[in-house]
């Protein structure tokens, strides 16, 4: 279970190098407008290409509770429940996306929440570095403020969790049969 939890946190580490600066040119878009080849080509031409990088860390570690949460916990979950005889078939998937998708949901959201308002701040007049980003969240509303939001994603997480891992279930036999022989 524990290198179940970990590659999947591995790989979604490893995709928030690519999440990261696709979000912040999408922020960006959000904020003043642009197209998918304007939007990077503005933020280069202003505050340099390192600017692309802008809350990749924070985006690291937001995939990686994720995916750790999608492929990792929800498949260790329900064969824990099934194995211990609390669930099965269905009911022991949807305990387990609730479970996992909570979990990843919570975990996540801090980080989730420092890069979206860094990454919305190209200039750094208000969310200068991601430490200083924390303080002034905490300075706003206290532990409460990295959280909002909370109740919609962590709905959204779980409902991802749940038909992330069923298409997991169907699609990989068809996929990689040579696996499931």
């Amino acid at each position: 279970p524990r290198c179940t939890i970990l590659a999947a946190f591995s790989g979604g580490v490893l995709s928030g190098f690519a999440c990261g600066p696709m979000e912040l040119v999408m922020i960006q878009q959000q904020r003043f407008g642009g197209s998918i080849v304007f939007t990077p080509a503005r933020i280069v031409s202003s505050f340099g290409v390192l600017a692309l990088g802008r809350g990749t860390t924070m985006s690291c570690g937001r995939e990686g509770l994720y995916t750790a949460g999608v492929l990792g916990m929800c498949p260790v979950f329900t064969e824990k429940l099934e194995t211990r005889g609390l669930a099965t078939g269905n009911s022991a998937k949807m305990l387990a996306s609730i479970a996992a998708g909570t979990i990843a949901a919570t975990c996540s959201h801090p980080m989730d929440t420092i890069k979206s308002c860094i990454q919305g701040d190209l200039e750094k007049s208000k969310y200068t570095s991601q430490l200083s980003t924390a303080r002034v969240l905490y300075a706003e509303g206290g532990a409460g403020r990295f959280f909002t939001g909370w109740s919609y994603r962590t709905g959204r997480m779980i409902l991802a969790v749940a038909i992330m891992n069923e298409c997991k279930i169907r699609l990989s036999p068809l996929i990689f049969p040579r696996h499931f022989a």
